[in-house]
């Protein structure tokens, strides 16, 4: 009897620590690589994902993950992305396919497959991000998007499960 009452006890502390735990707060983009060019610079941004088995699981079952891009500069450099990562059930590979808005205007780009999970979200949680010499000041940002799941007629908020909606980074470039 106290078996079942420690058992619900203790689910119902791990209940209250993760609705009370900052799971949806936002983290930082980190920088994995810059390179500067004549024009300017191309920047590689990388979010860091909390995966697990429940979101390979999720993923496997034909739930999209999405992310949305946003980057852009005091000097008018912007880039919109709609990321979605996907998985082919018929031959268990994973891809991404990248919308983009700007600068390249309804463009539809796909990544190539992957066969392995962690393989595809480390490509799928990195980006190229270029700005001119004249920008000083930089804003980036990405979000989790819900997913429409059809067989439940609803959207699954994935971010409770990945650890974080949000990933900003604001930078200031000193002379």
């Amino acid at each position: 009897m106290f078996d079942r009452l420690s058992e619900g006890l203790l689910g119902l502390f791990i209940f209250l620590s993760n609705w009370f735990s900052p799971a949806n707060s936002s983290e930082e983009i980190r920088i994995a690589a810059a390179k500067e060019f004549s024009l300017g610079y191309s920047i590689e941004c990388a979010i860091k994902l909390d995966w697990n088995e429940q979101m390979s699981d999720l993923v496997d079952a034909g739930i999209p993950l999405r992310l949305k891009i946003t980057s852009y500069s005091d000097r008018g450099d912007s880039l919109y992305i709609l990321r979605t990562l996907l998985c082919d059930i018929g031959d268990y590979t994973y891809t991404f396919c990248d919308s983009l808005g700007t600068p390249l205007t309804d463009s539809v780009f796909t990544s190539r497959k992957f066969s392995q999970i962690y393989r595809a979200v480390r490509e799928y949680s990195r980006w190229q991000y270029h700005l001119s010499k004249e920008a000083t000041q930089f804003y980036m940002e990405a979000e989790l998007l819900p997913s429409w799941v059809s067989q439940l007629d609803r959207n699954l908020d994935m971010s409770a499960i990945v650890g974080c909606r949000k990933f900003s980074r604001t930078f200031q470039r000193k002379e």
